[in-house]
């Protein structure tokens, strides 16, 4: 504190020296300390404080309480906060002037990372979503603030893909939704640039009769004999005596506009939010193109090259498709099949544009050994077959014991317009393999770790790219190979195994952080019931050639001692009573973000979602515009408006009120 001393005496000697505190009391009793300029507040003084400080200066008067939310203090901590999965922001964000949107993303880490590190960690918060609709499948963007839902009504008439704003000061609430006719599933949504504008770009598949696309009797009278297509689990095939396609469908929303319909200074079905929505020349949510095949399609992901939007997604875990979007291309590849094996199931992609490559979960079933493979092939440019490059074995387990594998994009927390300078140098996070298993019941994990280079003064820079064991060149074995060879084995590790039988786990991925839960084995609704709820730590474990990660100093700036990793890396999760009840009803969706430990639920038959969050956040004080609106009234009967007192009131500086928030720019 010395440091803080020195700074304070420098600055302000009328408080450090004699009885200067007392005089300038009276001199100016209105006001005394607050006459200090705005800039001494947030580049000396604060700097020096903790967080929880700042939280007890808040308390202290109503001007204090304005100038601790100005966005730069936040963002000086946030900028601190490496090695947390707090940068998966939206790629729009503005983090040095926004509202209170930087607080709540320093103030759910803290709260997220402590009770993460918690041995008996527990749900912190809950609200209710009211959707009016029934919630088939969701996915809840990076961030948390926007949720993605495939809905329908009770019904069984009408079926849209729906947008919800999940933070703002008005609540919860629907911005944008669109007609699918029949029942969407396998949505997926991600944040990316396309054709040089950010936004959220959704994809989802849905199917339709090969007769003509029949929903129900009472549509066609050649489909009587037909069921409804939609009452079927987008998890499993239809009877073949009853053709039918799979149609892909990809939807795009601007963010700029997004964002323009969510300011947080304006209220729901409010004036000035009705002339908003009037003024867009197109709903937010826009059909972009689709494709339709005659077979199921599995595994859907999103990616953009040279900003333009291509979807990848699987055929009959067999064939993989490239399709772009814009221009209705489709290059289907088929990967080399191993003579040795009798089935080979693709159960997992996930494309890496940074490296041209796509990375590729197979299932090898032989005649006495399983073997799980993670694979890298080549970007094609036609349709082809293609052959990897790099390949691993993960596990070798028993025949037909793979039950689903799931993959962590790593991309989420790569997409910031504006990055924070200290998130570039920061270490880059894992892919994480996740394999849910039977005989016996249980979840594998394996992790690809991101390369690296090391400069000539020590330092570690991460690179975006990842790799396992190549494979041999058919030319034979090169030096290269060899040099290759000899490194790649450092890059993939795996991490753990957790057998929960007789309980059944389903998987939610993280690179760093994941949580899943555990139905019953025989309950094989397409809602079943959930039985527990566990969050599961990555013990990180690494190749001792791998470099050592840099020291974690994110939290630094709290008085409060870090709570350490606990030895059990699997815990309960501590849900209450009113909502652990009704998971036993079944869940129909469930997704969930890492950044901020924020988990959605849609149970079976209820016209809503429930929201449980696992940090606590500062939600917007209704006091805050009104103490700013009447600042301007105080400071006129306190006499102190004066440009020659360098007083925190007055624009001497041309300092902006802090949030940078101008109450008549607003219609306030």
């Amino acid at each position: 504190m010395s440091s803080f001393l020195t700074s304070i005496s420098d600055l302000l000697p009328a408080f450090c020296k004699g009885n200067g505190l007392a005089q300038y009391s009276k001199q100016y009793p209105s006001c005394f300390f607050l006459r200090v300029p705005l800039h001494v507040y947030l580049d000396h003084i604060f700097p020096c404080l903790s967080l929880e400080d700042i939280i007890c200066l808040r308390r202290v008067n109503k001007a204090l309480f304005l100038i601790t939310h100005e966005p730069s203090i936040w963002g000086r901590f946030l900028q601190r906060m490496n090695h947390h999965p707090a940068v998966n922001l939206r790629p729009d964000i503005d983090y040095t002037n926004n509202y209170y949107e930087i607080e709540q993303i320093v103030s759910r880490t803290v709260s997220l990372d402590d009770n993460w590190r918690n041995p008996k960690p527990k749900v912190i918060d809950r609200f209710l979503v009211e959707t009016h609709y029934q919630v088939l499948d969701m996915v809840l963007l990076p961030g948390g603030k926007y949720l993605c839902a495939s809905i329908k009504d009770r019904g069984n008439f009408r079926y849209y893909i729906a947008l919800y704003v999940l933070d703002h000061p008005s609540g919860p609430q629907a911005i944008a939704r669109v007609p699918v006719h029949t029942k969407a599933f396998k949505l997926t949504a991600k944040y990316l640039r396309v054709n040089g504008q950010y936004g959220i770009i959704v994809s989802c598949v849905r199917r339709r009769y090969a007769t003509g696309a029949p929903v129900s009797e009472f549509d066609d009278p050649l489909s009587q004999n037909l069921p409804d297509i939609s009452q079927f689990s987008g998890e499993h095939t239809i009877d073949g005596k009853h053709p039918y396609f799979s149609e892909v469908l990809v939807f795009f929303t601007p963010l700029c506009e997004l964002e323009y319909l969510c300011d947080p200074y304006i209220t729901w079905g409010s004036e000035e939010h009705r002339r908003r929505i009037e003024v867009l020349d197109s709903p937010p949510l826009r059909f972009v193109s689709s494709c339709e095949l005659d077979r199921d399609v599995s595994s859907l992901a999103m990616f953009t090259i040279d900003d333009e939007a291509w979807l990848t997604f699987v055929v009959n875990e067999r064939y993989i498709v490239f399709f772009r979007c814009a221009h209705h291309e489709i290059i289907t590849v088929e990967c080399t099949e191993n003579e040795e094996f009798r089935f080979e199931h693709i159960k997992a992609i996930l494309p890496l544009p940074r490296q041209r490559q796509i990375l590729v979960v197979r299932q090898c079933i032989g005649f006495e050994v399983e073997e799980w493979v993670v694979e890298l092939y080549p970007f094609p440019t036609h349709n082809q077959e293609i052959t990897a490059t790099h390949g691993i074995v993960a596990r070798q387990v028993p025949p037909n014991t793979l039950i689903k594998a799931t993959i962590s994009d790593p991309d989420a927390s790569l997409n910031l317009s504006t990055p924070l300078p200290k998130f570039q140098s920061d270490p880059i996070p894992p892919i994480s393999i996740f394999f849910e298993h039977d005989y016996p019941s249980g979840l594998f994990h394996f992790c690809l770790w991101p390369m690296y280079e090391q400069t000539p003064d020590g330092h570690i820079n991460y690179i975006p790219r990842y790799t396992v064991i190549p494979t041999e060149p058919p030319g034979g074995i090169t030096p290269e190979y060899e040099a290759e060879f000899a490194s790649a084995g450092k890059f993939s590790m795996a991490q753990s195994c957790h057998i929960t039988d007789p309980e059944v786990a389903h998987v939610l991925p993280g690179g760093y952080r994941a949580i899943f839960y555990t139905t019953k084995y025989d309950d094989l609704r397409a809602s079943p019931s959930m039985i527990k709820l566990r969050r599961y730590i990555s013990p990180e474990i690494q190749d001792r050639s791998y470099p050592e990660k840099p020291a974690d100093n994110s939290l630094s700036f709290l008085r409060k001692t870090r709570r350490k990793v606990p030895n059990g890396i699997y815990g309960t999760i501590d849900i209450p009573v009113e909502d652990s009840a009704t998971f036993g009803l079944g869940i129909s969706a469930i997704t969930w973000d890492e950044s901020i430990g924020r988990i959605c639920v849609a149970i079976d038959g209820e016209l809503c979602v429930r929201i449980l969050d696992m940090a606590k956040s500062v939600e917007p004080d209704v006091r805050f515009d009104a103490w700013k609106e009447r600042m301007s009234q105080e400071i006129v009967e306190q006499g102190c408006w004066n440009v020659t007192k360098e007083c925190i009131h007055t624009d001497a500086h041309n300092v902006p009120m802090p949030g940078g928030y101008n109450p008549q720019s607003r219609g306030h």
